[in-house]
């Protein structure tokens, strides 16, 4: 079997194409910041909050709502922790919680759209859209998964698997207000 890349890393690669090879190659553990922890205590609300709420947000009637859903599929060589799936039966719909954001980045998307595709093997369903919720301005954001995203989630799996390969580290096109909050931020000696 070949290597199985965890679907976060492509969200990590969009914000930073080093991330990966720090955390995959070199295997550093550095202490995660103070988000983080909000992120999963956000998570932890979120199983709570939606025993109480309907499915009208996201224009369903019904569907069997599972959180922190690990999905997998070889042939994609993708795996990941999706935060929650909508099973309608007939369709399925990842969903992703976000602490904060207006609007959905580049990263967020392709990872939504990663789950999407792996959730679809693993189900044998279709999974035509997903959810982006950022809970600081309770929105959702529908994300239609469009081929060009497809695409671009396939691109990046292949770039990271390539340099994790060769033992490269990739050019960082990484501003200093992204560095400054990169838990990397002491291994990128061009950084600093």
């Amino acid at each position: 079997m070949s290597y199985s890349l965890p679907i976060s890393l492509l969200r990590q690669y969009c914000f930073c194409p080093r991330i990966p090879y720090f955390q995959e190659l070199l295997k550093l553990n550095p202490p995660k910041p103070v988000w983080v922890k909000q992120g999963e205590d956000l998570h932890k609300g979120q199983k709570k909050i939606f025993k109480h709420r309907t499915l009208k947000r996201f224009n369903l009637m019904q569907a069997k709502q599972e959180f922190n859903v690990f999905v997998s599929a070889d042939d994609l060589q993708l795996h990941g922790m999706v935060d929650s799936l909508l099973n309608s039966s007939e369709e399925i719909y990842p969903i992703e919680f976000k602490l904060n954001g207006h609007k959905p980045t580049k990263g967020q998307i392709l990872q939504l759209t990663a789950y999407a595709m792996v959730a679809e093997h693993q189900y044998n369903l279709p999974c035509r859209q997903g959810f982006i919720l950022f809970e600081n301005k309770g929105k959702t954001h529908p994300i239609v998964f469009k081929l060009k995203n497809k695409e671009q989630v396939v691109i990046i799996r292949d770039q990271i698997l390539n340099d994790l390969e060769k033992s490269y580290l990739p050019d960082s096109p990484a501003t200093p207000a992204q560095c400054t909050q990169c838990e990397y931020l002491n291994h990128c000696n061009d950084r600093n």
